[in-house]
């Protein structure tokens, strides 16, 4: 019993070192903490460095463990970061904290958010390709510190605004090259969706198909041309994708499909043949189509009942495109943020010179707009106080059936939006046809 027990004693000694240390502070108000963190990197010139986690989370002890104790990364961050921990547990989830640095929670734990000298998150950072064997890559780690420290970023935005200033296109293609070579596709990055492995490949596939700004005349739009713009700014994240019951989308299959829906609802003939004769001025007029949840379909036949995969909502999604001359960067927040603070917000409000008139910019904002376009197309917010700057088709939306052979993507294009539907050919994804189908 004495040998035991002293067995005993040893395996905690050796092995519950890891299980006691705790590097979360579970009391603290997280919003408190980053404040005072903020003030701190103001004062000593750095960025802030959240690291979000817990104490219950093995990968987030193995960070704090690394980022204290490894000669290259320790250094690097104490240079360029105050480093906090920032607790999310069952006990004290932080609530507002977490939409603060928004929801980092949705890439798993650790998340890491980069916040700038004025306590803004600028880059959220997920954990999992950073990760190596069963501990965290030096090479990934540094990079990753080193793209989002305050002199790098900064350096950006100052090359971004001498280029301005000197009215030099090749420093401003300069600036682009350096955001190309930053931030790249994640198409093959599916280690944070776990089971949903096959459905995101499949999403990245339909948005590749899909997205076609040098021929937007197959999805209906032939107002806006991208063939002389050098670069191509791709969305970074993507609304929802949802499974359908089914994808009727052929006009014949569009007919047979709500035809029987509308003789299963209602079994009263007169009601059923009103409705019948309602479907057929839709189709006579071209403005039958898919319809989902509440759209303007009220009838309880008109609606084809999805399920939206919620833990994918607001996930950063790169899908890999490539055009012919032309390179392509992505929108992160951080890239936004550079950009919105370049070009500022100096407008014209809506509506000031006629009930019809958009917003649109002005004076400094729109020369530093003209410059900015020698590289990409962007566009002032409609409404304003707000930048458009993907290069347009948009998709808000993907909608699989359940084989996955069909797909509608639901898209914007600049005041304009509708949808394009895909089927799968071949193992190829390929548009059937596209639309728009409402205009601000």
């Amino acid at each position: 019993m004495k040998k035991l027990a002293l067995l005993l004693a040893f395996m905690a000694v050796c092995f519950g070192g890891q299980a006691q240390v705790k590097v979360y502070d579970e009391s603290l108000d997280a919003m408190q903490q980053i404040q005072e963190a903020t003030a701190l990197a103001q004062k000593t010139n750095r960025y802030v460095l959240c690291q979000v986690g817990g104490n219950w989370c093995p990968w987030c002890l193995r960070f704090a463990d690394f980022a204290k104790n490894d000669s290259v990364i320790a250094p690097l961050i104490e240079e360029n970061f105050v480093y906090i921990h920032v607790n999310y547990s069952k006990g004290n989830k932080n609530e507002k904290a977490m939409r603060f640095l928004g929801n980092p929670g949705r890439f798993g734990y650790p998340a890491f958010v980069v916040l700038n000298r004025e306590g803004q998150p600028i880059h959220i950072q997920e954990s999992a390709s950073l990760e190596e064997g069963k501990g965290y890559s030096r090479q990934q780690v540094e990079k990753f510190l080193r793209l989002w420290n305050r002199k790098t970023v900064e350096a950006e935005a100052t090359l971004l605004e001498e280029a301005y200033q000197k009215q030099d296109t090749t420093k401003l293609y300069e600036f682009f090259d350096h955001w190309a070579e930053d931030i790249t596709s994640n198409e093959n990055d599916t280690t944070n969706y776990k089971w949903l492995n096959e459905l995101v490949a499949e999403a990245h596939k339909v948005f590749a198909a899909f997205y076609q700004p040098l021929q937007l005349e197959k999805i209906g739009f032939r107002s806006l041309q991208y063939q002389d713009y050098p670069y191509f700014i791709v969305q970074n994240n993507l609304f929802k994708i949802s499974i359908a019951d089914t994808l009727p989308f052929k006009p014949d299959e569009l007919k047979a499909y709500y035809t029987n829906r509308i003789r299963q609802t209602y079994p009263n003939d007169s009601t059923r043949q009103k409705e019948l004769e309602f479907l057929q001025r839709e189709i006579d007029i071209g403005r039958i189509h898919l319809v989902f949840d509440d759209d303007w379909f009220y009838e309880p036949w008109g609606q084809i009942n999805t399920t939206e995969i919620e833990s994918l909502r607001n996930s950063e999604f790169r899908p890999q495109v490539s055009f012919p001359n032309k390179k392509i960067v992505y929108l992160t927040d951080g890239y936004k943020k550079m950009l919105d603070d370049f070009l500022g917000d100096q407008h014209v409000d809506l509506g000031t010179e006629s009930i019809m008139q958009v917003a649109y910019a002005k004076d400094e904002s729109r020369q530093r707009m003209e410059f900015l376009m020698k590289a990409a197309k962007i566009f002032y917010g409609h409404w304003g106080g707000y930048w458009q700057y993907e290069t347009y088709p948009k998709a808000n939306q993907i909608i699989f059936d359940r084989e996955m052979q069909r797909a509608v993507v639901f898209f914007r294009c600049v005041y304009e939006g509708g949808e394009v539907y895909l089927e799968k050919k071949d193992g190829e994804w390929t548009i059937v046809s596209g639309k728009l189908t409402w205009i601000e």
